[in-house]
């Protein structure tokens, strides 16, 4: 199989000329997420039935590539689809037209071990050995290893699609599959977005006292500010254990700072006056209150404060009790059968027919065809609390 490195526009021309030429391809990127604030594609794979190329986007511009993954007579198969969609999107403003996920397709299947490597062992006997995941894509030129890594990502994509495919239409859960490769494709890409409140979701911020909590907020901030002047991973800049330390003993002076751990002397050397400095601001200003629990995946003690309200509470929990014995006749992750972020939405519209129920956002056609009724029926039981009050 002929693998070629594309960094030349005449490779790029052959490489566009080969996928016009195919119904189907496989496809992966490369990211500098472990490596740089600013995130960027770094690498585009692509594997057609004679031979694998590997793109270089920091060389060449992908024009000629984007219409051909956009045309929904194309097939592309990816794994784990949704990371490559929100970048590709993200940085070409490219939507897939038509694509095969191995990931979803093997949890929609129940198949336990869904990482590339584990399905490629499982299901085809190909062992890959080779991990250069978290490498610095960015940088050039790219090792053998990263090459070869690369290149192994899609090689093998075509026949652990056949293999799937062959196993959802043989126990009929292809409709379901394809609504979630759907879903993908509609995922949006986001603009990154710095939260300053994110300190609260540290570790850290639940352990110390509100003097404290003021300095980790002053030190998170701090990291922040630096990470995007040097384009570094915040961390990799500072990490939680320092700032939580930090936090915890409030050094006044350098000799202080330097006994805390988690971090360099070399670092130290860069950011040392800057920590000391937020420190002092923390502890100037007003105390914080002990971080409040939030995210739609939260198990709420009822009565807590920012909790939702107990009526909301108790049909998500009637609709996760309902989804667990779903996914257990299944054999499939709960997940598949609906995530949590879509149950909440329902517990909070609290929807009375199937047309209100397919207004919430999450519940794709097929979900509201294959569990609309079942999911109306356990919002339309009683609650039961209401119940036992029934008996009194």
């Amino acid at each position: 199989m002929k693998q070629t490195f594309v960094d030349k526009p005449e490779q790029l021309q052959e490489c566009v000329e080969a996928i016009a030429r195919s119904e189907r391809i496989g496809l992966d990127t490369e990211s500098n997420g472990f490596h740089a604030y600013f995130e960027k594609v770094c690498l585009v794979q692509i594997a057609t039935p004679d031979a694998d190329w590997a793109v270089d986007p920091l060389e060449l511009a992908l024009d000629p590539l984007l219409p051909l993954l956009a045309d929904p007579q194309r097939e592309v198969i990816l794994h784990a689809a949704e990371y490559d969609v929100v970048c590709m999107k993200r940085d070409y403003g490219l939507t897939f037209g038509r694509i095969f996920d191995t990931h979803a397709a093997a949890k929609t299947l129940g198949i336990e071990k869904v990482g590339l490597h584990n399905l490629l062992a499982d299901q085809l006997g190909v062992q890959l050995s080779i991990d250069e995941q978290r490498s610095d894509w960015g940088r050039r030129p790219l090792t053998a290893q990263q090459l070869e890594y690369a290149f192994a990502d899609v090689q093998y994509l075509s026949p652990l699609r056949d293999k799937l495919h062959a196993e959802l239409l043989r126990r009929e859960h292809m409709t379901e599959a394809e609504a979630e490769f759907a879903r993908l494709i509609a995922k949006e890409s986001r603009p990154r977005e710095f939260d300053p409140e994110g300190w609260q979701r540290m570790k850290a911020a639940r352990t110390l006292d509100g003097r404290g909590r003021g300095v980790l907020r002053e030190l998170y901030l701090l990291r922040d500010r630096r990470a995007r002047e040097v384009n570094r991973p915040a961390f990799k800049v500072v990490s939680d254990l320092f700032m939580g330390e930090v936090a915890r003993r409030l050094p006044k002076t350098e000799e202080e700072l330097a006994r805390v751990p988690g971090t360099s002397p070399q670092a130290l050397r860069k950011i040392g006056p800057s920590v000391l400095e937020a420190v002092r601001k923390g502890l100037e200003a007003e105390p914080l209150a002990r971080p409040r629990p939030s995210g739609e995946g939260q198990r709420w003690r009822r009565g807590a404060p920012g909790a939702p309200p107990p009526e909301v509470q108790d049909r998500y929990e009637r609709l996760r009790a309902w989804r667990k014995g779903r996914a257990e006749a299944r054999k499939v992750e709960v997940q598949v059968i609906a995530p949590n972020a879509v149950l909440w939405a329902i517990a909070r519209t609290d929807p009375r027919d199937l047309a209100a129920l397919g207004r919430v956002e999450g519940m794709d056609a097929f979900r509201l065809e294959q569990y609309g009724e079942e999911i109306l029926g356990v919002l339309r039981a009683q609650p039961v609390a209401a119940q036992q009050q029934k008996l009194f």
